[in-house]
């Protein structure tokens, strides 16, 4: 079905009831779009009877229908019973229409005064078509002379919708005091055709004075010099406005007199509308190292009829700092501990910020003066904007035992103009032997009078037998109340003071954990017990080992003092 604004389309459907009743039947769009209606004609039935309905499909007033090719739903509907329904589908077409765009400018004219360049709005509507249309633009003038430039280029416009361009324009300046209007002509081209519109260029040019003095300026006005004072500046001398040759004496100007000019030529003609350009070199001497200096100057050109024109400039002037003031050096580890006589460090000479090469010489010392540095190399060239490390190693004596010492350590990095510093802690502890050498000592002195108990054990005057007849000889003596034999007694004593000697041996072993007054006094017990035993026994024969093993014993006992 072929459905336009100006023709609507109509088609039958024939329904039949197969119903035992009259019924009405209601034709509808199933999914009807915003700009299509659905009228259809009489379409109530007797039971078993059929009708041909007519029905009408048309664009809804005010509506834009888009061209299109669509598949539309219908249902036929019973009023009795709703749930008895017939689908059906029709294709629906709808064909482009409308005319071209309507292109116009905004605004229709544009005046241009002392100026060569312009813009306005170029407004294309599509409102009046049901197609998407895309536009070429174009721009023409009967001179040939003005240059346009679109953004966009082409200009995509939808159906029923409008857009606009912007439109760049050059045209050149008419002479002085004189007006031109120019009519420029754009065009929006499509496939259907083009369509052009009109705008109107109006320019006007003051008019120029009859003659203008000469104008001087610098070239560059305000130099920036980076480690140098000599640069050269172009004079220029804009007689575009004069109507005849001027001739010129040019010199330089400087207030504070720091600033020396070198002119190519000092004497200069310049044609009426042209330009002339006289070299000149400036000299003046450089700030100090890291600093910044503006000198202003002027140049001076004195005309044979009198008239002076001077051009202003300022030299901006720089020194960059030397090396040596932004170099940075680090030591790594800033804190060094060790229990040797020598520690090492890493030096670093950090020259990234600096512009030249920097040579230096490493040195150093320690606080007190008493350590010795080494540095590998001893000499560093850094190369602007980076780094270099050399190798550091600290050699001092040890400590006293048990002693920890501190000591800062001062690095110098030194050039021919100056010096950087930097600082580390260099730190020794030695270790606390005497406690080992005092347990040592201690074991030493148990392990001689272990032998001096078990030689005593194994003479035959103190074994088991004997000691046990000794004891019970004792005891018999003691429960009869009469004296014991003093052999028995002394063989008994001996036997005590062995077992009084194990135990101070035991006791020694013990002491080893505390602060050596338990050691002590069981070497001295031990002693002691060893002369006991000689005084009881008569047998000298451990007496040498226990005396020497508590001697060293309590030597080990003082060593253990805190």
């Amino acid at each position: 079905m072929v459905v336009s604004p100006e023709a609507p389309a109509t088609f039958e459907v024939s329904i039949k009831n197969d119903s035992t009743i009259v019924d009405a039947y209601e034709i509808q769009l199933a999914d009807p779009p915003s700009w299509l209606t659905l009228v259809h004609g009489e379409s109530n039935l007797l039971p078993a009877t059929v009708r041909t309905v007519l029905i009408t499909l048309a664009v809804r007033p005010g509506a834009v229908a888009i061209a299109q090719r669509v598949t539309m739903p219908i249902v036929v509907r019973s009023s009795v019973d709703p749930t008895q329904a017939t689908p059906l589908e029709i294709v629906v077409v709808v064909p482009r229409s409308g005319p071209q765009a309507v292109v116009s400018t905004h605004p229709q004219v544009i005046r241009l005064s002392d100026v060569t360049e312009g813009t306005f709005t170029l407004l294309l509507d599509n409102r009046a078509a049901n197609f998407a249309r895309r536009y070429h633009l174009s721009a023409s003038d009967p001179e040939d002379v003005v240059r346009v430039g679109f953004v966009p280029s082409a200009v995509d416009l939808p159906a029923g919708g409008s857009a606009e361009a912007a439109v760049r324009f050059t045209a050149p300046a008419p002479p002085p005091g004189k007006e031109v209007s120019r009519q420029l002509t754009i065009t929006a081209t499509d496939p259907e055709g083009s369509v052009p519109v009109t705008v109107t260029i109006a320019q006007s040019t003051a008019a120029a004075p009859d003659s203008l003095p000469v104008r001087v300026r610098l070239e560059p006005a305000a130099p920036a010099l980076v480690d140098t004072g000599v640069t050269a500046v172009n004079v220029v001398l804009d007689n575009r406005g004069g109507r005849s040759l001027v001739k010129f004496n040019l010199s330089g100007r400087d207030p504070g007199g720091k600033v020396r000019f070198q002119f190519d030529h000092t004497r200069v003609a310049v044609q009426a509308g042209t330009l002339g350009y006289v070299r000149v070199v400036v000299e003046t001497s450089l700030p100090p190292r890291g600093a910044s200096e503006s000198r202003p100057f002027s140049v001076t050109a004195l005309s044979d009829d009198g008239h002076e024109a001077e051009a202003t400039g300022t030299l901006e002037l720089s020194s960059r700092p030397d090396a040596i003031t932004t170099a940075a050096l680090h030591i790594h580890p800033e804190h060094l501990a060790t229990k040797g006589r020598k520690g090492s460090y890493t030096v670093d000479l950090d020259n990234r910020r600096g512009a030249e090469p920097l040579h230096v010489q490493l040195s150093g010392a320690d606080e007190y003066g008493t350590a010795r540095l080494a540095f590998q190399p001893a000499v560093l060239l850094v190369p602007p904007g980076q780094t270099a490390r050399a190798g550091l190693v600290v050699q001092n004596a040890r400590p006293a035992a048990g002693a920890t010492e501190s000591r800062r350590v001062q690095v110098r990095a030194t050039s021919a103009t100056g010096s950087v510093t930097a600082e580390a802690t260099f730190t020794q502890h030695a270790e606390n032997l005497r406690r080992l050498w005092a347990v040592l000592t201690v074991l030493l002195g148990v392990c001689v009078l272990l032998p001096g108990v078990i030689l005593w054990a194994m003479a035959p005057e103190l074994s088991n037998d004997t000691i046990e007849s000794a004891v019970n000889q004792v005891a018999d003596a003691a429960n009869t109340g009469q004296m014991p034999d003093p052999t028995a007694v002394g063989t008994t004593a001996a036997a005590a003071l062995l077992l009084l000697l194990m135990l101070c041996g035991g006791l020694m072993l013990l002491g080893l954990t505390g602060g050596g007054r338990m050691v002590r006094a069981a070497a001295i017990v031990a002693a002691v017990c060893g002369v006991g035993v000689l005084a009881a026994s008569g047998l000298a024969i451990g007496l040498p080992f226990v005396v020497g093993g508590a001697v060293l014993a309590f030597a080990g006992g003082v060593m253990l003092r805190r």
